[in-house]
């Protein structure tokens, strides 16, 4: 009876020690995977909130551009007699607007992005940034360029290049609007502004880091590719070329 019970004791420990192991083995898998999920989660709303934020630096510099010219406009249009000398200063007015694609399109087309950030509201409304960014370059920066050689060909024209679109008024209301869903985004995921530009920092560092890289290997194709021309060069020499 003895041996009996310490048989089942011993079988009891076992199954205790075998059910705790595998408990913990996938208890701490499970763990693991959350903290992955959510490292994840963190780094794509992170990569959203620093485009969504690269983006709207561009349109600031846009409209900074647009109210310049308006401003250049009047005074050339109250000195016509400046106009050919000052033309040159209308078409330097270029507002730069080629921020990366990248994102917005694993954002839009990659289901598995959505579910991970796990939060309906606020891919609705970085969709929602996304589609009026896309309207703002479309419907004011690339109708502003279009127009813009047309518009500095004389006075007559510059005057009425403002009579049809008011491009800084409109600038401004699609500036406020992608402000406002901005701010929405990072109160909606707690992102707080020191977190906002220790990202920014390490991409700006991580960037460098890649620009040198390619600067680099690009330095030692040209040494190479020069050692080769002076190969050839002997070569044709002593065939006498």
């Amino acid at each position: 009876m003895k041996d009996v019970n310490t048989m089942t004791g011993q079988f009891v420990l076992s199954f205790l020690a075998t059910t705790i192991s595998i408990a913990l083995t996938f208890g701490s898998a499970h763990f693991i995977e959350q903290r992955k999920k959510k490292a994840e989660k963190r780094e794509i709303v992170m990569m959203l909130m620093y485009d969504m934020q690269s983006s709207l630096k561009m349109m600031d510099e846009c409209d900074s551009c647009l109210n310049s010219f308006i401003d250049k406009q009047l005074e050339i249009l109250d000195n016509p007699e400046t106009f050919n000398q000052r033309r040159i200063e209308l078409a330097q007015l270029v507002p730069r607007m080629d921020y990366p694609l990248t994102l917005e399109k694993i954002f839009t087309s990659n289901i598995e992005t959505i579910n991970t950030i796990g939060n309906t509201i606020f891919v609705e409304r970085v969709s929602m940034f996304y589609d009026i960014r896309s309207k703002y370059k479309n419907e004011i920066y690339n109708d502003f360029i279009t127009n813009l050689q047309g518009c500095i060909v004389n006075t007559d024209s510059l005057a009425a290049f403002s009579e049809t679109i008011d491009y800084p008024l409109l600038s401004k209301a699609y500036i406020v609007e992608l402000e406002t869903l901005f701010d929405q985004c990072r109160e909606m995921m707690n992102v707080t502004d020191g977190e906002l530009q220790a990202f920014v920092n390490e991409r700006y560092k991580q960037d460098i880091a890649h620009d040198a890289a390619v600067r680099t290997k690009y330095l030692q194709t040209a040494k190479d590719n020069e050692q080769r021309q002076i190969k050839f060069r002997k070569a044709l020499e002593k065939l006498g070329k």
